[in-house]
């Protein structure tokens, strides 16, 4: 007989993960609920919105109407201003959430923060390098990279127009 634990983790297994990366703001909103606050994105983003479900805060930052980043905070219960480590249980769970990149450890190095202070930094990058993440300071942050490789893009061809002037 199969322990109701170990059925629900095959179950876990079977679904099919999907990327969360560009999805519009009706599909993040369907996965984490209505944002809680609207607040300061990160370049190239233009709006980014935060939002809290099952004890994280996750800010949403978007360009052109899709998710480009999601950065994860795993909420302190105790202290809900404040944050815990997130595993590398649950980083491995938020990777795999991201599975069209097929994300993939580079693993960690020690970097120095604006106070000074030291702290360890783990990076992955997806096999096709459209995307990466890093955790370091009690954040997960993952990102696309097609934005800012089709910005270079546009501008690449931006410049060659103005120089077929000459």
């Amino acid at each position: 007989v199969m322990k109701p634990a170990l059925l629900l983790c095959f179950l876990l297994l079977a679904v099919p993960a999907h990327g969360r990366l560009g999805e519009t703001t009706e599909q993040i909103e369907a996965r984490y609920g209505k944002s809680i606050e609207t607040t300061r994105p990160k370049c190239p983003a233009t709006v980014a919105e935060m939002y809290e479900k099952n004890g994280f805060r996750i800010m949403v930052g978007f360009y052109e109407a899709k998710s480009y980043y999601e950065e994860f905070q795993k909420i302190d219960p105790e202290k809900p201003n404040s944050f815990l480590e997130i595993t590398e249980t649950e980083r491995n769970w938020l990777l795999k959430a991201n599975e069209q990149y097929r994300l993939s450890p580079l693993g960690s190095t020690m970097v120095t923060a604006e106070d000074g202070t030291q702290h360890e930094e783990w990076r992955y990058v997806s096999y096709d390098r459209q995307a990466e993440a890093i955790y370091g300071l009690k954040v997960f942050a993952i990102r696309s990279l097609r934005v800012e490789k089709q910005k270079e893009a546009d501008e690449k061809k931006r410049l060659e127009e103005n120089l077929k002037e000459f």
